[in-house]
């Protein structure tokens, strides 16, 4: 086939519907990402930064419990059925949905027996307050929905078939913020334990909407063909890896969120201060600063089937083309990203979270926001791969340093202390993911197209804001954004290599080249 018919290592058909997929969840992500980061701003508002602190403890004690509930389940539905389907084997596929459905189902039901039974020990002892038990019990339901609700959008993915998942999460997400809103002004100055635990059962609530919405599409979808259950062990050796690194991960994290506060608290003499600048960070900062990352989730997801499907293939040609690609538009757009934070950070945190600590902490960490929207790619692209091992080394080998940097550095230096763990993490844990990626399709390197012309353009176009009055205010805001990204984008593309080709649609760009080197 020509060249010029490929996209991403597929054919034309299947070229369209990718990039509808990518639109339709772009689209879903800054709706769903919008409607996230209001629900942050109504609770900040009403929690305070010590309240976002316990709230922020809470739900990581829950994402535990969650990495138990899912244990790979999903990677494996979505790895076996795109396997299956490129194989022309729809039966097997079938089989293999339905058996990861039953181990979803299964693991979320004893995740949550045991979230319920032992929440008053956990409010105790992990989070230090019993008054966040009642929401651990809520939160405790939702456990078999969200892992089913995984195992069937990983199976429409594999099918190339975004809008199911999509509107399942735009109806959970839609339930979810509109019982926060009701709770909010319902229990206004109730006891912070019951306002929680009303908060988080909007969780549990638009969970089961979400479950049975997507259920429902799938029946629509399955084949009248008898499902052949899959090979013993093919799910145990797909899930496995997956579900051992992320328990690994998830513990490591937990640990990790428990020692902050612990920590900061040695600093300031105040375990209240400690709580409220993890809140800060955890409930206020890191979210805003992954708000704009919508395409790259949805290209991420997206990416998994494909370089499964030109992997099963042997396609190294197409499977490095799509992580070129994919790499090239990261790394533009997140050096992009990080460059309105940078600019605006301070700002945003007075703005959305009455929060002078909030919006410090953007300001530090925009400029690794290019190596935390890397890393996410390069995740997803590893599991597509099958290099989960690898990524659980690399994982554990970031996560243990940054323990072990955190109960030194943060006693003595407190947050500042801790942000610059975190800068030093990110770098670290892209590095070593980035590196394992690109040696596992044989890809070199491409330092001019992604890492020099975005500086070059991020420099350029500081220096045209620099010169405008465009700092301070909602509306200076709004245009000086503008301005930056459209210089930074406008200096992105006359720097483009083969950007005639494109305009006129001749051939194979010397970009493409230029990315496939060495295939």
């Amino acid at each position: 086939m020509d060249p010029t018919h490929k996209i991403y290592g597929v054919n034309s058909l299947n070229q369209k519907k990718f990039f509808k997929n990518a639109v339709l969840l772009t689209g879903t992500g800054l709706i769903l990402r919008a409607a996230g980061l209001l629900m942050r701003v109504l609770l900040a508002n009403a929690f305070g930064e010590e309240g976002m602190g316990l709230y922020s403890l809470t739900f990581t004690v829950y994402n535990l419990f969650i990495t138990i509930a899912q244990s790979g389940i999903a990677i494996a539905a979505t790895r076996l059925v795109a396997q299956y389907l490129a194989l022309k084997q729809p039966a097997a596929a079938k089989g293999a949905l339905r058996s990861c459905v039953f181990w979803a189902a299964t693991l979320g039901l004893l995740a949550g027996a045991v979230l319920f039974i032992g929440s008053d020990l956990l409010a105790a002892r992990w989070i230090g307050n019993i008054d966040c038990s009642f929401a651990l019990k809520m939160l405790s339901f939702s456990l078999p929905l969200m892992a089913v609700t995984a195992c069937y959008s990983g199976y429409f993915l594999s099918l190339r078939e975004a809008r199911p998942g999509c509107i399942a999460q735009l109806l959970e997400q839609g339930v979810r913020l509109a019982i926060v809103g009701m709770a909010l002004a319902a229990f206004r100055g109730a006891a912070f334990g019951l306002l929680l635990g009303v908060v988080v059962l909007a969780n549990t609530l638009s969970e089961g909407v979400s479950c049975l919405f997507i259920y429902w599409q799938s029946r629509h979808t399955l084949g009248g063909e008898r499902a052949e259950k899959p090979p013993r062990g093919s799910i145990r050796r797909i899930a496995l890896p997956v579900a051992a690194s992320r328990y690994l991960s998830t513990a490591l994290h937990t640990t990790e969120n428990m020692l902050i506060p612990l920590a900061i608290a040695k600093y300031t003499g105040d375990y209240s201060l400690g709580l409220a600048q993890f809140g800060a960070l955890k409930g206020m900062a890191i979210p805003l600063l992954f708000f704009p990352a919508s395409f790259l989730n949805a290209l991420s997801s997206l990416l998994v089937p494909e370089v499964t499907d030109t992997s099963a293939r042997a396609d190294w040609r197409a499977t490095r083309r799509i992580v070129g690609r994919a790499l090239g538009i990261t790394c533009v757009l997140s050096v992009m990203i990080g460059g309105v934070f940078f600019l605006y950070g301070d700002y945003l945190g007075d703005l959305l979270f009455h929060s002078a600590t909030a919006g410090m902490m953007l300001k530090v960490l925009a400029p690794i926001t290019p190596f935390m929207y890397m890393d996410t790619i390069a995740d997803g692209l590893l599991k597509g791969l099958d290099r989960q091992s690898k990524a659980l080394r690399n994982n554990t080998i970031d996560s243990v340093l940054r323990i072990l940097l955190i109960a030194v550095t943060v006693p003595f230096f407190g947050i500042k202390g801790f942000l610059g763990v975190m800068v030093w993490s990110n770098i670290l844990i892209c590095s070593l993911n980035m590196a394992t990626l690109l040696r596992a399709c044989r890809l070199s390197m491409q330092w001019k197209d992604w890492i020099l012309k975005p500086l070059v353009a991020c420099g350029l176009s500081y220096a045209v804001w620099a010169l405008l009055p465009l700092k301070e205010g909602i509306l200076p805001m709004i245009a000086g954004s503008v301005l930056w990204c459209g210089c930074y984008l406008l200096i992105s593309w006359l720097t483009l290599a083969g950007k005639k080709d494109i305009i006129f649609n001749r051939g194979r760009t010397s970009a493409n080249v230029d990315i496939i080197k060495g295939s």
